[in-house]
Parts: structure tokens; sequence; C-alpha cells
């Protein structure tokens, strides 16, 4: 982290404003930081990257971006939606193990363990969310609902949007492998960017930013959705009730052949119980499936 020395200077008045009140926001980040040093849990006190390291040159020949700047910083508050209290933490989230073998700065660290501590944070809020969201789902069901909200696509597309990859410390050969879709550096600094906001801000702070990010994003039927879910849920009930096996009735077709709708109704026990459209059959069945199952009340129908 550079500390400021003097604030900038700009032509209008305006802008000479913006200037002074960055320089001074700037200013406040150092002192807070050096105030507070003492405060770090005691395992990363232990460390010398706390107290002694010393951001490399702006650009070394073999990464992919220079160090990052107290803008790069702000732009990752805003990205983030979390005021960050202490940067270092957040500078070792955003750090590949390729790019310390350039900067050689034997007291950096890769995000590594924090992404090891990221992926704990995430399970617990996660699946905290499920125990309370889906009071009716067996253990193994709620454990495939986790899969799909922390698979390494899920948080590397979450990543991908709020453009993590622009602060990524890593080197050149890494981002190119970055560049060709490769999902699993995203997703580790995303798990690792969790943890430093855990430290930085306690549990409260992680449970509001996964609960904003991945939470509130995830729709509560698009989640549970999946080849076989709905209908092996509503199948198992339907044969312990011995009400035979349930029936699905295509009703309705619309639209033209690329964009077809199906609708699809669902009859247990010789009884409609539930209808459901989409662009596939299986689709509609898994839907007409999910709409049993709540009409039966083995889930909880959505408060709209």
């Amino acid at each position: 982290m550079n500390t400021p020395t003097e604030a900038p200077k700009s032509s209008s008045i305006i802008g000479r404003l913006k200037d002074r009140i960055n320089h001074y926001r700037e200013l406040g980040a150092v002192r807070r930081e050096r105030r507070f040093s003492d405060n770090f849990p005691a395992f990363l006190r232990r460390s010398p990257s706390i107290e002694q390291y010393t951001p490399p040159p702006p650009m070394v020949a073999g990464v992919a971006r220079g160090s990052l700047s107290a803008q790069d910083f702000t732009e990752l508050e805003q990205r983030l939606g979390y005021i960050i209290k202490f940067r270092l933490y957040f500078l070792q989230a955003l750090t590949h193990r390729s790019y310390l073998q350039f900067v050689q700065e034997p007291d950096m660290q890769s995000n590594e363990r924090l992404e090891f501590l990221g992926d704990a944070v995430l399970d617990l809020v996660i699946g905290e969310y499920l125990y309370r969201e889906f009071q009716n789902l067996a253990e193994g069901e709620l454990t495939k609902l986790r899969s799909r909200l922390v698979s390494g696509a899920a948080l590397a597309k979450h990543a991908a949007d709020i453009g993590l990859d622009h602060f990524l410390l890593l080197s050149t050969s890494a981002k190119h492998s970055l560049d060709r879709g490769s999902q699993t550096l995203l997703a580790d600094a995303y798990e690792a960017i969790i943890a430093a906001i855990y430290l930085d801000g306690g549990m409260d702070a992680a449970r509001d930013y996964i609960y904003r990010q991945i939470i509130t994003h995830a729709r509560r039927d698009e989640l549970m959705l999946s080849d076989t879910n709905y209908k092996s849920m509503l199948l198992e009930y339907a044969q312990s009730q011995k009400l035979g096996v349930p029936r699905y009735t295509t009703v309705g077709e619309e639209g033209p052949n690329h964009a077809r709708t199906f609708s699809v109704e669902v009859h247990v026990g010789g009884m409609v119980q539930g209808g459901g459209q989409g662009h596939s059959k299986k689709e509609a069945e898994q839907q007409a499936a999910l709409r049993a199952l709540e009409s039966l009340g083995l889930l909880d129908a959505p408060v709209v």
C-alpha cells in the first residue's frame, strides 16, 4: 500500500476539492491500519506481511499488472459494496501464487490460505440459509442445493459479475489461462475475498456480502431445478402413500419452433396436483412437480 505524500493537483475547483477529499481519505486509511495493526488475529499478526510488507514496484516483468493502487482499492470497495478497513487482507486475497515467483517479496503471501477459510465461511452461511429456507428437504437434497450455489462455475460467474479479474495479481501465463476461460482462478479468488471480508469486518459483514452477492441472485425455483429433483421427490412421496406413479400430460404448446413453450400438468392419485411451463417438456414437468409438492404441503410455496 503506497503512503500518500501530497494531494494531487487539478485544474478546476471541483476537481481540486475531489482530489483533496481522496487525499485525506487515503491518509485516513493508512493511519487506521497503523493504529489498529495490533488488533489483527494472532495467527495473522505473527506473519511479517501484516506489519512489514512493502508493495513491489508498479510493474515487474512476467506479471500481468502492477500492485494495487489506492484508486484500485476504492474501485474494489465500490464493486464489493463493502468499505475496507485493512487492505492487506484484500491484497493477499487477490494475489495468485504465480505472482510471487516474479516479485521476489519473501513476506508476500498468496491467497491459498484465505481461499481455504473463505470456503468454510461460505459453506456455513449457505448451509444456514438452506436449512432455514427449505425446512422439508432431507440432508441429501440440501447438500445438492449447496453444491449448486458454491460450485466453481457459480463462484466464477459471481467473480466475473463484479470484474474481480481486473484486480488479480498473477503472472502473464496465468492471465492467459484466465483469458482462455479457466474458472478456477476466479472461483478461488472469490472465496479468498469472502475470507478477507470475514477477517476485516466479522461474520456479520461476510454473511451480508454472501446474501447480497449470491443468495439474493438465486431464484428459488431455479435453484432446485435439476434433472431428477422435483420429479424424484414427487415419485417417492406418491409411492410411499400408495398413490401410484405420477402421470405428466402435455396440455399446450406455444411459440415458434426455435422458442417453444410447453405446458404440462401432473396427476397424482388420479387428480391434477400441479401445472408448469418451460422451454422443454422436461423443464415443464419439473415445474409441474414443484407445484404439486407445494400443493401437497411438502414444500413451502414462495411468498408473493
